[in-house]
C-alpha cells in the first residue's frame, strides 16, 4: 500500500468517473428546471385564458340580459326625435337603427368587415345590442315640472351637456341632446333643470333641430341614455386579438385580449309561448330578429405565448373545424342568456 505523501493526485480514470457522476447530477438538475418552468408556462397561459375568458363572457352575458330596455316601452311612433338628423354624428343614434323596434342583430361569419377604423377578423361572428340605460345612474330620478317646456330632475341626478337622452313614459317620449344643465344644489329642493337648446353644436354634440315636447313629464317619466353596442373581434396594438365594442357616440374600445373568436346563435320564439322554438344565424330582417328571445355565445380563448406542443382542434357553433399548432394554449366558453326585457319572464 503506497504511503500518504506518495498519493498526490486523482488518476485518469477517477477524474472521467467524477465527471460523469457531475454531468449526471446536472442533466438532472436541468431537467427539473425545465419542467418546472414549462410549468409555470402553462399556468400562467391558463390563468391568463380563463381570466380572459371568463371575464368576457360574464361581460356578454350581462349585455346580453340588460338589451332592449326602453323604460316603459313607448312604441316608436310616439317617441319625437328631437336630433337633427343632417347631423353627421346622428348616424349612431339613428331611431330607424336601434331605437324600440330593431335593438338586436349581428353579421355571421364576418368578411371585409370594419368597425371604427378597425378590421374585424374574418369567420368571426358581430353582436350588436341596443338598449337604454338610467342616465341619473341610479342617484337621482325625473320631478315634476312646471311646463311642458321645461325638464327637471332630482339635485343627484349627474346629467351633462352633449348627453343624448331618452324621456320615456309609457304613453310618448322624447329624444334629445342635453344642451346645459341649470341650478341643482343640496337638499331635495334644488331641482336641476335639462335645456336641450336648438342648433348648438360643441365637441361633435348631436344638434337638436327641435325643442318643443308634447307634454309635460314628471315622476312618472324616466331618464334614459340610449345605446348601440357592437361587439367584434379585431387585431390588437401587440399583434394578437381582442373582443372590443364600438358603441354609438363613445367611440371603439378593446375590452378583452386573447379572444381569437366569437360565434353567435339566436334563440327564437315562433309562436310566442316566451320559449326557445329554434336556433339560428343573424337575419338582415329585422322583424325576424324581434322573435330572438336569447342568445348563445361561443368564446375562442388563446394565450399570449406557447404553452404546450403538438396540434388541437376546435369546431364552433356554426360546425367549422379548426387546427391550430402554434404551442398556444386555446379553450373554448360556452354561454347563453335570456333577454329579459323580451317575453314574458
Amino acid at each position: 500500500m503506497a504511503s500518504v505523501w506518495q498519493q498526490r493526485g486523482l488518476s485518469l480514470i477517477e477524474l472521467m468517473i467524477g465527471i460523469l457522476l457531475s454531468a449526471v447530477l446536472l442533466l438532472g438538475v436541468l431537467q427539473i428546471f425545465d419542467s418546472n418552468r414549462n410549468t409555470m408556462h402553462m399556468q400562467n397561459a391558463l390563468a391568463r385564458v380563463q381570466e380572459s375568458g371568463r371575464f368576457a363572457m360574464d361581460y356578454l352575458i350581462r349585455e346580453i340580459r340588460m338589451a332592449d330596455y326602453w323604460g316603459c316601452k313607448p312604441t316608436k311612433s310616439s317617441i319625437r326625435n328631437h336630433l337633427d338628423t343632417s347631423d353627421p354624428d346622428y348616424a349612431g343614434y339613428n331611431l330607424d337603427s336601434f331605437l324600440v323596434t330593431n335593438a338586436i342583430r349581428g353579421q355571421d361569419n364576418a368578411k371585409g368587415q370594419t368597425v371604427g377604423g378597425l378590421q374585424v377578423i374574418e369567420g368571426s361572428d358581430m353582436l350588436v345590442l341596443g338598449g337604454s340605460a338610467d342616465a341619473c345612474q341610479g342617484t337621482g330620478r325625473m320631478v315634476p315640472s312646471v311646463s311642458a317646456a321645461a325638464l327637471q330632475v332630482s339635485p343627484e341626478c349627474s346629467v351633462e351637456p352633449g348627453q343624448i337622452v331618452l324621456i320615456a313614459s309609457c304613453d310618448s317620449g322624447e329624444l334629445m341632446t342635453i344642451t346645459n344643465v341649470q341650478g341643482g344644489g343640496s337638499g331635495n329642493s334644488g331641482k336641476k333643470t335639462i335645456v336641450h337648446e336648438t342648433g348648438k353644436d360643441a365637441d361633435h354634440w348631436v344638434k337638436n333641430a327641435s325643442k318643443t315636447l308634447q307634454r309635460k313629464y314628471g315622476a312618472e317619466a324616466r331618464l334614459l341614455t340610449p345605446y348601440l353596442k357592437t361587439f367584434f373581434i379585431a387585431k390588437n396594438e401587440d399583434g394578437g386579438s381582442s373582443l372590443f365594442v364600438s358603441e354609438s357616440g363613445a367611440g371603439t374600445y378593446e375590452l378583452v385580449p386573447g379572444i381569437e373568436g366569437m360565434q353567435i346563435l339566436y334563440g327564437w320564439d315562433a309562436n310566442g309561448d316566451d320559449a326557445v322554438d329554434t336556433w339560428g344565424e343573424a337575419q338582415a330582417d329585422a322583424a325576424i330578429m324581434q322573435k330572438v328571445i336569447s342568445i348563445k355565445v361561443q368564446l375562442l380563448v388563446a394565450s399570449d405565448e406557447r404553452a404546450t406542443t403538438g396540434t388541437r382542434d376546435f369546431t364552433d357553433l356554426d360546425g367549422k373545424k379548426s387546427t391550430y399548432s402554434d404551442g398556444k394554449l386555446r379553450k373554448t366558453y360556452l354561454g347563453s342568456a335570456k333577454i329579459r326585457n323580451r317575453g314574458k319572464m
